[in-house]
């Protein structure tokens, strides 16, 4: 054994029995809390497609200004998921994640008493850097708590952001007809905050390191990054995410399906974001019966790829419709259905292939590489869809999800994938 193995092993003694000591009550306690702060973590972004416009008179911004608010806070809130691995060796995860969703909340409320731009800036990057825990921490958290059902419990956990990202417009829409955009941010913020104290509550089963002395756990936690970067399955895996264009919730498709549907099918703004939304639905849906079919298979690898190989289809079928027929409902669907099961099937196998103790630093290394590509791709997208048209740009999509197959005939799935207990 090495030393760097020796080190993880010494600062952590987590295993799967530590899972067992969660009652089944605890665990869905766990799954519905974890999973509610999911869901308004992503409402307390999407509201703000509804509520920015109409500060932005008020504060004196533009669009500009509005596009240097989204990138700078997204680089922060996904910048920071890098570091949660190294402090789950000191800090009980169920804490970071309950006070990272206090910061949210409070953050969220404390905006009734902006009064100027630089404020709203920063204001949404507190409210990104909060966020911040919820992807590789709850992941962690879940994935411990359900080794026999990992594949559907981290899936229900991702499509609860979406539905946070699915109700977020319309709540806010409906908030703003009756009071104004400061008291909106109050009502939104409360509901995070108040979720955010119930994960005080939440046990955290599998963290044993206390007896660790500081030294040996400051090793540990590097040197279990260290480790996840020399596994050919969890750094493989996290580029299959990195590489895809499209279905991570929020990005290219949020940002240019509604134009696209404008341009291509003459629709207004309302048409099209009536058809984001039915997108959005078959996303929710779908994932969770790919990957309940992934835990009873045990493949998944082979179930991604066939997922990816899917994407592909539907993103290239998807400009080839010339009315809205049914053919185009259905290719709606199934796209949103496949599309967005990659990333619940890749965390996925990030659980099943990271051991115990390397569990935080593989779910940080896989959202930092994975998400932290969103806003390169977005750009990538939206330059080849003003230069060179919606096709263009709908087939290159298409082609990174082919890459994401390539990639993945580097994972070595067979006979390493840790069997639950």
């Amino acid at each position: 054994m090495n030393d760097q193995t020796t080190s993880v092993a010494a600062a952590t003694v987590a295993s799967d029995e530590t899972t067992l000591e969660a009652t089944l009550h605890q665990k869905r306690i766990a799954l519905g809390l974890i999973s509610g702060c999911h869901v308004l973590n992503h409402l307390q972004y999407s509201i703000t497609s509804v509520i920015f416009p109409v500060m932005m008179t008020e504060l004196g911004f533009g669009l500009v200004g509005l596009g240097f608010i989204s990138a700078l806070s997204s680089f922060v809130g996904q910048g920071l998921q890098v570091i949660y691995g190294f402090l789950a060796a000191f800090f009980k995860r169920t804490t970071m994640l309950a006070i990272g969703n206090v910061v949210v909340g409070l953050t969220a409320m404390l905006q009734y008493f902006i009064g100027s731009y630089p404020q709203l800036v920063a204001a949404r990057v507190a409210i990104d850097a909060g966020s911040s825990p919820q992807h590789p921490l709850g992941s962690s958290i879940l994935s411990r708590y359900y080794p026999k059902a990992r594949g559907w419990a981290l899936t229900f956990h991702h499509s609860a952001g979406s539905l946070g990202s699915f109700i977020g417009p319309a709540a806010a829409s409906l908030a703003l007809l009756y009071m104004g955009w400061r008291s909106a941010f109050v009502i939104f913020g409360s509901l995070s905050l108040l979720m955010g104290l119930t994960l005080f509550w939440v046990s955290d089963h599998s963290n044993t390191r206390e007896s660790a002395g500081g030294k040996t756990k400051t090793k540990a936690g590097f040197d279990a990054y260290i480790q996840c970067l020399r596994n050919r399955n969890i750094l493989f895996t996290s580029l299959v995410l990195m590489v895809g264009a499209a279905g991570r919730g929020t990005g290219v498709n949020m940002t240019y399906l509604v134009p696209f549907f404008m341009a291509q099918y003459g629709v207004s703004a309302s048409g099209g974001g009536l058809l984001l939304t039915l997108m959005q639905g078959a996303g929710l849906v779908g994932p969770l019966a790919i990957a309940w079919f992934s835990d009873r298979s045990g493949k998944r690898r082979g179930i991604t790829q066939i997922t990816l190989a899917l994407s592909a289809v539907m993103t290239v079928w998807l400009v080839q419709h010339q009315s809205l027929t049914i053919l185009f409902y259905l290719n709606l669907i199934l796209y949103g259905a496949f599309v967005q099961a990659r990333g619940a099937l890749t965390q996925t196998m990030i659980g099943d292939f990271a051991t115990p103790e390397l569990t935080d630093a593989a779910f940080s290394i896989y959202y930092f590489v994975g998400f932290i590509s969103g806003p390169i791709w977005t750009l990538i997208i939206g330059y080849v869809m003003q230069h060179h048209g919606f096709a263009s740009a709908f087939y290159i999509a298409a082609g990174t999800y082919i890459a994401g197959m390539v990639l993945l005939t580097f994972v070595k799935e067979d006979g390493n994938i840790r069997k639950a207990i």
